[in-house]
Order: C-alpha cells, then structure tokens, then sequence
C-alpha cells in the first residue's frame, strides 16, 4: 500500500509538472523563440558588422592614425548641436573608429571615421541601426517598458520550463539514463523528436540557467538588486571623479597623452573606449577590453580631461566581487567571456533551445491528432448497428 501510494503521489506531482510544462510553454513558446533568435545575432555583432557593412567598417592600414586630439575635433564638428560621449578604437588597425553622441536620456547618435584619413564613412541616428533594432526586439520586443516586463517574465517562464523539463526528464534508473543522453536516430520521426526535445532539453539547460538568470537583471530592478547583493552590493552607483586642480593652456587637448598611458598601464590588444563627462570639472573614464590569456578582462582608468594625468587606476582584478560581477554580466549573458571559442558554443546551445518550442509544439499536436482520431473510432464502433 506504502509503495503504491508513493508511486501515485509521483505520478500526481510528475503529471502537475507536465500540465504546467505544457501551458507555459504553448503560452511562451513564441517569445521565447524570438529571444533566442534575436541573441543569437546580438553574439555575433562584433564579428558580423564588418562583414555586412564594409565600407564603413574597414579601412587600408596606413604608416600613420591621426591622433585622437585630431579626431575628435573632426567628431564634434560632425554633429556640432550634440555632445560627444565616447570615442572607440577597436585593436584591429584596419576597422574604423566609431563615435558615439548623446546621453541616455536622449537619443543616441554615431559616426564611423577613417582614423587614417578623418572621413566620415556614415553617420545617423543610433535606433537605426540594424543590431539596435535587434536588441530593441531582444529586450523590448519593440514595446519599451512593457516589452521589457514581458521579456522579463518570459526570461522567468524559461527557468521553470528548465526546472519542469529536467524533472520530467529524469530518468527512473542507470539503463533509462543511457537512453535519455542520446538520440536514437534509427526510430521513428516520432520518436526522434521527441528526443531531440528531451535530450536537447537536458544538454540546453545549463545554458538556459546563465541566460536567464544574467538576462533578469536588466529586466526587474528588484531581481539587479538581489542578484547583485549575492556577489556584496545591491546598488549600482555610477563612479564620479573630479578633474585635479591644475593650470592647463585651454587649447591643451590630452587624448593623445590619456591614449599612450592607457596602454602602457594595459599592453595587451584590446578595444580602447574613452568615455567624456556630462560636466568639464569630472575626469575622462577609460576602458580597455583585452584578454589575459583566454579570459576576458575589462580594466578602467581615470583621467583628467584637461591635463590628461591619470587620477584612479581601476585594473579588474583589484575590483570588489559585485564590480567585476557587473563588468562581466554582459559577457557571460552573450558567451564572450572567453572570446570566439565560448561564443560558438553559447550560440549552439541557444540554437539547441530555439528549437525547444517548435518539438514541443509538434509533439503537443501529434498527441491532440492521435487523441482525436482514437476517439473517433470509438465514437464509429458505438454507432455500429448489430447484425441480426
């Protein structure tokens, strides 16, 4: 009797995780889809953009860059009316410098300049931008700030479906376990679909775990906030430094000087992003993206914006753990935290999980037929007249 009714109970509590498996699926299916395809691009942008768009991205490598005094009066006279917020130098000498203008309460605007030449190779309105408008679907589904709570509860629906799918993928012993680890390609359609979604359920899961559990914290404020306070802080609080008090020749442009420093504190190849202040009395923040042998690291200095002294030095690794944490939430949400190699393998596992909804629709309905036509012929065997 004891062993019955525990085989009831997990009967009952496996048919409860199925129902709800189902319906948040079938519900979520399609968001979770477009998610999955929108992060899949979002991945590859770095490395896409100049492939598409060669003749704003790629230049010929010359004996000599301008230096960045030089380019950033030609960026500020692009756009005269905007402020100019960041200057970016990829490592690639052949890629162009991207300029970037505006503030997040206004509108982004960018320009893409020869740093040999001081062309402009294009410009325009940052919503424009073809990836920009896949982050925009990624995250918002195009519907601001409710998009973002629908992306946001979906992100939580795919974390119980994760929890639900391995409940019922979990096998009743060592022989079964074999079974559900691959796909036996030799059955039936039938058969192979559904292990394409269980197996690929299980192998997808650990993936799906990172991206959602990363993937919150730009969703709810107050998910940030806990998920930070598990790494020692739960406020983001954006780092001010003022600008030393020296006598500076108003002419005196510093970048060159903030240019050289940085890589000397960093010699390691890597995107170099100069930030300029809202206010002329801050510092200029910089950031250098390089690897230390294959793990990405994100260091940052800070700079007077009118001498060009270094005022902080932040190197990642000195960071308290929340910090680094927040450096490297993107990476680790787009699998670049250890460059190409684990790129390649998020962006098989996020294919592996875009295709999650479709075999789960397909086994929903293959199911609904055959219940349909199995009670059809019950219904045609009742009204069967007897023979006298």
């Amino acid at each position: 009797m004891i062993m019955k009714n525990r085989t009831s109970s997990k009967n009952g509590s496996k048919n409860i995780f199925h129902q709800l498996h189902l319906y948040f699926g079938l519900l979520f299916g399609i968001i979770f889809l477009i998610i999955c395809i929108t992060g899949m691009l979002l991945t590859f942008e770095k490395e896409l953009t100049p492939l598409i768009w060669k003749k704003e991205q790629q230049v010929e490598v010359q004996s000599a860059r301008l230096t960045l005094d030089v380019i950033s009066i030609k960026a500020k006279a692009i756009f005269p009316d905007k402020r100019l917020f960041r200057i970016e130098v990829p490592s690639d000498p052949s890629r162009s410098l991207r300029i970037q203008y505006g503030s997040k309460k206004e509108k982004y605007w960018y320009a893409y300049l020869n740093p040999y030449t001081g062309e402009v190779l294009s410009k325009g309105q940052q919503n424009t931008r073809f990836f920009q408008k896949v982050l925009d679907i990624h995250r918002f589904l195009l519907m601001d700030k409710i998009g973002a709570t629908i992306t946001g509860i979906s992100a939580i629906v795919a974390l119980l479906l994760s929890i639900s799918g391995l409940y019922l993928w979990w096998p009743k012993n060592k022989h079964i376990l074999k079974q559900r680890l691959k796909i036996k390609m030799s059955a039936s359609t039938k058969r192979k679909v559904w292990d394409f979604h269980a197996v690929g359920g299980f192998y997808a899961a650990f993936f799906l775990f990172i991206f959602t559990l990363t993937g919150l914290t730009w969703s709810f404020n107050w998910y940030n906030e806990q998920f930070f306070k598990l790494f020692g802080t739960s406020k983001a609080e954006k780092e001010k430094v003022k600008n030393i008090e020296t006598r500076i020749p108003t002419e005196f442009s510093p970048l060159h000087v903030i240019y050289k420093h940085i890589n000397t504190l960093y010699p390691q190849p890597g995107n170099i992003l100069i930030t300029f202040p809202e206010n002329d009395n801050l510092a200029i923040s910089v950031t250098k993206e390089s690897f230390a042998g294959s793990l990405l690291r994100i260091n940052q200095a800070y700079f007077d914006s009118k001498s060009g002294l270094m005022i902080k030095n932040n190197p990642m690794n000195s960071l308290p753990m929340a910090e680094q944490m927040r450096k490297m939430i993107k990476p680790i949400h787009i699998g670049s935290v250890f460059g190409l190699p684990s790129k390649i393998i998020m962006f098989l596992a996020v294919t592996l999980a875009a295709s999650l909804p479709i075999t789960g629709v397909w086994i929903w309905l293959n199911k609904r037929n055959k219940k349909k036509s199995s009670t059809v012929k019950i219904k045609k065997k009742s009204l069967q007249i007897p023979s006298m």
